[in-house]
């Protein structure tokens, strides 16, 4: 939809643009230049064709009068000469000037052809500052060869005078006319793409209403729009009431920077300063002293002291949008940018009303990218809420599968203990036998315990089942961690990794891994359960897990039970399950192997990090390893063989 509306913008203003290319390629005479006569006073011969032009001082136009050392409060008089040739004379002439503050007389060749936006043979009183003029021009009124233009200024504005903006030039009056509509519907452009965005925001708040800043920023949209269209240059051609439209505009920018204010809290989420609604007390004064005097020229040269203040509006929205950068708020980037450009043409715009500038407004441009910059970063700030939104929902989601997988779990492995502890009790209140009473109690003792053993079990294994990825990591020394480990656990181990070899991961799950298997209940059967600990050529850690039994048919019973998987829940798999998601999080490499048919080898595999490549040696290389892992060797094979003995006699006794 953004992107719809960027695309629409940059279409229509292009084409109203090249349009206006277009019409200025038709400009017959321009009159804007650094050639015009000055003279600051009353002065009525200047209308004659013989005056002495050449005496004149002479300044640019356009241009602000009062930015000229000389000016004083009163009359000014303008006087230029300009060539007309026949084929241009023959056309239907108007003379096309930018706005004027505060009134002017356009006399040609000593003839009044126009005053105040009116134009001869009505003489209007009615002053108009600030608005384009277009007089037309008739044939008898203009020679052809050499012309004089006489413009007479007067102004009581306090920071405005003379003609302060493009265009001046004669033209044809259709020209001129279509020129001044060209300007007109560009800006009625951007003023309903600022109303399509206020209306766009106000009815996403009436479907969202806990988003305030929607509600701000459509009611602060809206107001510049009417602020804009009370500016519009074809306004007095439907409405001729200027002071009426003056009223308006100044009574909206009055208002403006207290919704700006407000949206711009709402939309970083920061509380209104104290006592920021008796801001509004001002402007509703200043409105009120407006209606009891309704004199344009008053309301501008008050405006015009009043305005100061919009910099510490300005200074705040920096100051916060600066603050929320600290915070590392992702859309105070866009807003910085977007304030940034707005304040460059505020400041622009201050220029070309004060006449410090002879340059054309880019503050439509500059209020709609602000416009479009927010509206880009509201929707962010609504993904960046749904995404929260929906990641919470998540961890809900992961909450009630874990309890069900609860539930599940305690249904499978906890149901048959308690039905018969149930039992156990129902058999103890009718029996009179003490021996018998006390017998079960022991074995309700016994299921009660398995019970407390089952359940932590069916937490833990609910807990991993929900994670998605490992919950934190640690960086540490492998084999000091390993030493701390296992040091006192009873199983034989030895340590073949680099010394300097580091992992980061999950120490927690680690330790857990390594001392369940060590105290799984399966490998109790074993006669021996050696863990060696090596590190391959990529530097990765494995733990060698070596078991043993005499009896082959047991060491291939628990191969399979470790391999297959079962549908049916018992202690055993509950236990052999939380193994599998613990390889699962760590991102280990299970390997399970039969060898020579009594080993049962299980090795897990871990990514280290080495820091130094430093070699280990193999036992042929290092004669004291070499020597310790021979002695190692013959006792296990010792251990063997009188296991061996130990199991022969018990069964020769048995058959005795």
């Amino acid at each position: 939809m953004i992107l719809r509306i960027c695309y629409l913008i940059i279409l229509s203003i292009g084409l109203f643009q090249c349009q206006r290319i277009e019409n200025q390629n038709a400009v017959l005479i321009s009159l804007e230049g650094e050639d015009w006569g000055v003279f600051f006073g009353n002065e009525e011969q200047i209308l004659s064709p013989d005056y002495n032009a050449s005496a004149l001082e002479t300044i640019k136009v356009p241009g602000n009068l009062k930015n000229n050392s000389r000016y004083q409060k009163g009359t000014v008089w303008l006087r230029k000469s300009f060539e007309v040739s026949k084929q241009q004379k023959e056309s239907s002439l108007s003379l096309e000037i930018g706005k004027v503050f505060q009134s002017d007389e356009v006399y040609l060749n000593g003839v009044l052809v126009g005053k105040n936006g009116s134009s001869f043979g009505q003489n209007s009183e009615t002053i108009s500052f600030g608005v384009s003029r277009i007089y037309p021009i008739p044939n008898s009124y203009i020679n052809e060869g050499e012309n004089t233009i006489a413009i007479k200024i007067e102004s009581e504005l306090t920071t405005a005078s003379g003609i302060l903006t493009s265009p001046i030039r004669i033209v044809t009056f259709g020209e001129a006319m279509d020129d001044l509509l060209h300007r007109s519907l560009l800006e009625l452009i951007y003023i309903g793409f600022y109303l399509f965005i206020a209306l766009f925001f106000l009815m996403n708040y009436i479907r969202m209403q806990s988003h305030l800043e929607y509600r701000k920023f459509s009611f602060f949209a809206f107001l510049f729009s009417l602020f804009e269209l009370s500016r519009n240059e074809a306004r007095l051609l439907f409405w001729n009431d200027f002071t009426g439209y003056k009223f308006i505009e100044y009574g909206l920018l009055l208002f403006l920077p207290y919704p700006f204010l407000r949206f711009i809290q709402e939309f970083f989420r920061v509380k209104p300063l104290p006592f920021q609604r008796f801001y509004l007390i001002f402007p509703a004064v200043f409105l009120i002293v407006f209606l009891v005097e309704p004199n344009p020229v008053f309301w501008y040269n008050f405006i015009g002291y009043w305005d100061i203040h919009l910099i510490f509006i300005l200074g705040y929205a920096f100051t916060l949008t600066i603050y929320k950068l600290k915070e590392n708020t992702k859309e105070a980037w866009i807003h910085l940018i977007a304030l940034l450009y707005l304040f460059y043409a505020i400041l622009k715009e201050i220029g070309i009303e004060r006449g410090f500038l002879s340059s054309s407004s880019i503050l439509e441009n500059a209020f709609l990218f602000y416009l479009l910059s927010m509206t880009i970063a509201l929707r962010f700030q609504f993904l960046f809420m749904k995404r929260k939104i929906q990641n919470r929902f998540d961890r809900l989601k992961e909450a009630d599968s874990l309890r069900e997988k609860i539930f599940y779990y305690m249904d499978a492995m906890i149901t048959v203990p308690l039905l018969s502890m149930k039992s156990f009790l129902q058999e103890i209140r009718i029996t009179p036998d003490r021996k018998k009473e006390k017998s079960r109690l022991n074995e309700i003792m016994k299921i009660q315990d398995s019970i407390g053993q089952t359940m932590d079990d069916i937490i833990e294994l609910s807990r991993l089942e929900v994670l998605k990825e490992m919950p934190f990591g640690d960086r540490i020394n492998f084999i000091d961690f390993i030493n701390q480990l296992i040091s006192k656990r009873k199983i034989t181990y030895a340590i073949k990794v680099d010394e300097d070899t580091e992992i980061e991961t999950s120490l927690d799950l680690v330790n857990s891994i390594v001392i369940r298997m060590i105290d799984f209940p399966l490998f109790v059967e074993f006669s021996h359960n050696d863990l060696i600990i090596t590190q391959d050529l990529k530097g990765n850690v494995h733990f060698r897990f070596l078991l043993f039994h005499p009896n082959p048919k047991i060491t291939n019973k628990v191969y399979e039970e470790l391999l297959n998987e079962h549908k049916e829940l018992n202690p055993l798999r509950v236990k052999w399950a939380i193994v599998l998601e613990i390889v699962r999080l760590l991102d280990l490499k299970l390997d399970i192997q039969i060898i020579k048919k009594k080993y049962l080898k299980i090795d897990l595999g871990m990514k280290a990090i080495s820091n130094q490549k430093t070699s280990v040696l193999s036992p042929l290389q290092d004669p004291v390893k070499g020597e310790k892992l021979i002695l190692k060797k013959i006792r296990h094979k010792i251990e063997i063989f009188i296991s061996f003995l130990f199991n022969k006699v018990r069964k020769l006794k048995k058959r005795n």
